[in-house]
């Protein structure tokens, strides 16, 4: 029997919850009945890790991020060529810029089924409404290209039908997992780690894994810091993430005097190692899908201070396995995590958090679905 071809498309490879996914996909889809392709953008921090580990692997130079009329072009042409090339049964789009240029071109110049997963909506409640409403009309524009739509969170699925993006019919929720790691069977060297930025044993750790862009608001978390400081003045904030928003964090960490307790350590493949460190996880986005740093944190039954945005709710219990906060109730926060730091907490973990959020898990539900497609 004839392997079934899959071609994932991503716009590109920066570290990130949908990019590590896809890569993940690409990989442990079963080689009994797929064959996997990748086609992304260039200049990302997983390229090198792709390039190792991906045998059906295109870079597409002109596939970027940010909206480029004349690169934009020669990506879709690109992505008709190489298509037609591979001829997919099933081409899976993930992020915008990819899953618009990638769905109209599959639907139109191949006979693949599409699909595309939504890791998070561009719109977001409060936002400028004639940005919103283009935003939306282009969501559902691209939709009409897609056999399939998959969305990590129950919330991103509500939004789409609220908005009529999509019919329900097309709809399926499948979670973006981690891969599951406990602090017990990580194996690392501790002391190298703390030693790496200049940190004691007994340091109270607050770490964030996030870029350092507008929709993660990483100046909320130093706003946080501020106030925790004051209670715990040798807490350490370890900020991981690039991005345009570094230079304005620089300075207001630098305004407030928090130079010795906000570490922006740059991006990280060390996640669990850090997570293993950390006293609380925090989150400070206005827009999310579902964070898959999150689970990962609360694999690792480290208790998280979230804002409560987009499909956090859904993984963290407030109360249980942390707190939700109001967007930008920045107080609320800090006496949240200044009550983790003086163990007036018990983390009580979610029963379906280790079903629903394993990798493993995500993985099967897309045979499953591929299967269904092609019947």
């Amino acid at each position: 029997m004839a392997k079934q071809k899959i071609a994932f498309i991503i716009t590109q490879l920066q570290l990130g919850g949908a990019q590590k996914s896809v890569l993940y996909s690409v990989e442990h889809l079963s080689k009994n009945y797929f064959e996997t392709y990748l086609l992304c953008g260039q200049g990302g921090t997983l390229d090198n890790y792709a390039k190792k580990n991906i045998k059906n692997l295109y870079f597409i130079p002109s596939l970027v991020r940010r909206i480029n009329p004349i690169k934009d072009f020669l990506a879709f042409i690109n992505i008709i060529k190489i298509l037609k090339q591979i001829t997919p049964a099933i081409v899976h789009t993930n992020c915008p810029k990819a899953g618009i240029l990638g769905r109209i071109a599959a639907k139109i110049f191949t006979k693949a089924k599409v699909i595309h997963t939504t890791h998070g909506f561009v719109f977001y409640e409060g936002q400028n409404i004639f940005k919103k409403y283009f935003y939306i009309f282009i969501e559902r524009f691209a939709a009409k290209f897609a056999d399939a739509m998959i969305f990590v969170s129950e919330e991103d699925l509500k939004t789409a039908l609220k908005y009529k993006i999509t019919s329900k019919e097309k709809t399926l929720l499948i979670r973006a997992g981690v891969e599951v790691k406990t602090k017990e069977n990580l194996s690392f060297n501790k002391t190298a780690l703390l030693q790496e930025f200049n940190l004691k044993q007994d340091t109270k750790i607050i770490l964030q894994v996030a870029n350092l862009k507008p929709e993660k608001a990483p100046q909320e978390s130093v706003k946080i810091a501020q106030i925790v400081c004051q209670k715990y003045p040798k807490a350490i904030f370890l900020y991981t993430g690039a991005g345009p928003l570094k230079t304005k964090t620089e300075s207001l960490i630098k305004e407030y005097k928090l130079e010795n307790n906000f570490k922006l350590i740059g991006e990280r493949t060390d996640i669990y190692n850090l997570l293993a460190l950390a006293d609380v996880f925090l989150l400070t986005s206005v827009r999310e899908g579902l964070p898959m740093a999150l689970a990962e944190a609360l694999f690792m039954q480290v208790p998280a201070v979230c804002y409560n945005v987009g499909g956090i709710k859904e993984i963290l219990k407030d109360s249980k396995n942390g707190f939700l906060i109001p967007p930008g109730n920045t107080q609320k926060a800090a006496k949240s995590i200044i009550k983790i730091l003086q163990n007036d907490f018990k983390f009580i973990e979610g029963p379906s958090l280790l079903i629903d959020f394993d990798i493993n898990t995500m993985v099967k539900k897309q045979e499953f679905l591929y299967k269904n497609l092609l019947k």
